[in-house]
């Protein structure tokens, strides 16, 4: 008895009556400049785990790298102006915006070791690939009839 008169007491209490724009705050919609993918890449002693990675066009692209070896090691990719340390026990990451459609290399100088990452075109769908509205498939009237009519 005494909870629920302590539940209706904080049901209509004006302290816990949240206004329109207080709830309009708490959950607004959150918007993000360009959407972001977040690729983990492991140097092994056989090369790069994985070694192709993709992303769209338009896209942040945020690269986790470690190592799994002592022997130093890196990551560097074509055209990107990136170059990441491998260190094992060690993350190290960075953002790159990819706009432009391609596939890119990453390697290591130092290893021979080498991977791709493949930036789709992003293209919005044509008209002529829209699915048509679906019509009627039959004739039948719309009205109910026994079973002995059909």
């Amino acid at each position: 008895m005494l909870k629920s008169i302590f539940f209706i007491f904080l049901i209509t209490s004006p302290y816990f009556v949240w206004s329109e724009s207080k709830i309009d705050q708490v959950f607004s919609k959150k918007t993000y400049p360009k959407p972001l993918r977040e690729v983990s890449i492991i140097v092994t002693e056989d090369g790069y785990y994985p070694d192709k990675v993709f992303a769209y066009e338009g896209e942040l692209v945020k690269f986790f790298i470690t190592s799994t070896v002592e022997k130093p090691q890196c990551l560097v990719l074509q055209k990107h102006d990136v170059f990441l340390s491998a260190q094992k026990g060690k993350v190290n990451e960075t953002t790159v915006a990819v706009d432009t459609s391609g596939r890119f290399r990453f390697y290591c100088p130092s290893a021979n070791f080498d991977g791709h990452l493949t930036v789709f075109k992003k293209e919005s769908p044509k008209e002529s690939e829209v699915l048509p509205s679906r019509d009627i498939a039959s004739e039948k009237p719309s009205y109910w009839l026994p079973r002995d009519y059909d």
